[in-house]
């Protein structure tokens, strides 16, 4: 979670007593204070889980839903650790490959007349690594990932989605036990 303030001044007002005459007098002390947006998830409502995706050459589909707890307009972004299901345990041989791509899709949902803002990227190019570029490539700063132009504080619709059409590539994916990909997600206020 990442935090923003605004600095604001005011005057406070103190009122001090003495002795003689006049028996009191007002003391103008200017006081900062600083109020500021912030951005999260809502307890409990991170995006998390697993899915079981199947024949890893069969299309797929799963929906990961979260909720945010954002009081200014920010951004949120998404990494991949593999670029893909990766059989880590597989070394392909010559025209098979042990990484079967797949798009993640990123939906936000603002409160009432924010709208919403969504965007979809392959894995390949949300991997650190990747000098590819996405939109809500990770992590999340005040200048990168998907914007939403507002609040969105404990409004429900928001999700990743993981998703693909059966396999298509020019390589053969090599017979695996498990693929795997880790996603993680983060948020960044965005003024």
């Amino acid at each position: 979670m990442i935090l923003a303030a605004s600095v604001t001044e005011s005057r406070a007002q103190v009122t001090a007593y003495a002795g003689g005459s006049p028996s009191n007098i007002v003391l103008s002390i200017p006081v900062t204070a600083s109020v500021g947006g912030r951005c999260g998830f809502s307890p409990g409502m991170a995006p998390s889980g697993s899915t079981d995706v199947g024949e890893v050459n069969n299309a797929f589909s799963a929906d990961f839903p979260f909720t945010l707890q954002c009081t200014v307009p920010f951004r949120a972004a998404v990494v991949s650790s593999n670029g893909g299901l990766l059989a880590s345990s597989v070394t392909p041989a010559t025209g098979y490959t042990n990484l079967a791509p797949y798009l993640v899709d990123l939906n936000l949902v603002g409160d009432a007349g924010v709208g919403s803002v969504s965007a979809t990227c392959d894995t390949g190019d949300l991997k650190s690594t990747s000098g590819a570029t996405c939109g809500f490539k990770g992590p999340a700063s005040a200048s990168q990932g998907l914007r939403l132009n507002g609040a969105s504080y404990d409004v429900s619709g928001s999700y990743l989605r993981v998703h693909r059409a059966a396999y298509a590539g020019a390589q053969i994916l090599a017979a695996a036990n498990t693929y795997s990909d880790s996603l993680t997600v983060t948020l960044s206020v965005s003024p």
